[in-house]
């Protein structure tokens, strides 16, 4: 018989993609149960595990996300048996309290991200203006030694 688990994921993993990638996780492993945002900054995965050997792969896989995807960030994964049974939908499914609230966090993160990348940009634009520039006196030196010869 299954019995519910909770995990209380610990680092940046709010507002970076993360509750998908545990629904992806879930469904791909068999798992039931649901993921959410916990107002302490964790994200909660409530999760019914009848298998000991899947719910340390299910665990083992959460700790490569972090070292697959730059924006999360697992510090740590704490583990608590609930010793009762709560009968989940099919799967890992996303729950949220407020999707407006939700959206705009999204769109706050997005938006540093995405400044980021632009900075990033600058730099490498800053560098080929230099290549441009040493092209450009390469041309001038070989055009004086055309006119040499």
């Amino acid at each position: 018989m299954a019995t519910t688990y909770e995990l209380k994921i610990c680092g940046k993993t709010q507002h970076v993609g993360f509750r998908d990638r545990i629904e992806n996780l879930g469904h791909a492993l068999g798992v039931d149960g649901i993921v959410y945002n916990y107002k302490d900054g964790s994200v909660r995965i409530l999760a019914n595990f009848d298998d000991e050997e899947i719910k340390e792969a299910f665990k083992n896989n959460i700790k490569l996300l972090g070292k697959k995807d730059e924006l999360i960030d697992i510090e740590e994964i704490e583990e608590k048996e609930l010793n009762t049974f709560i009968e989940f939908p099919s799967g890992i499914n996303r729950i949220s309290a407020d999707d407006l609230l939700e959206l705009n966090k999204k769109l706050d993160e997005g938006v540093k991200y995405i400044k980021m990348i632009f900075g990033v940009l600058e730099e490498v634009k800053k560098g080929q203006d230099e290549i441009i520039k040493g092209q450009n006196e390469i041309k001038e030196i070989l055009k004086r030694i055309e006119q040499k010869l």
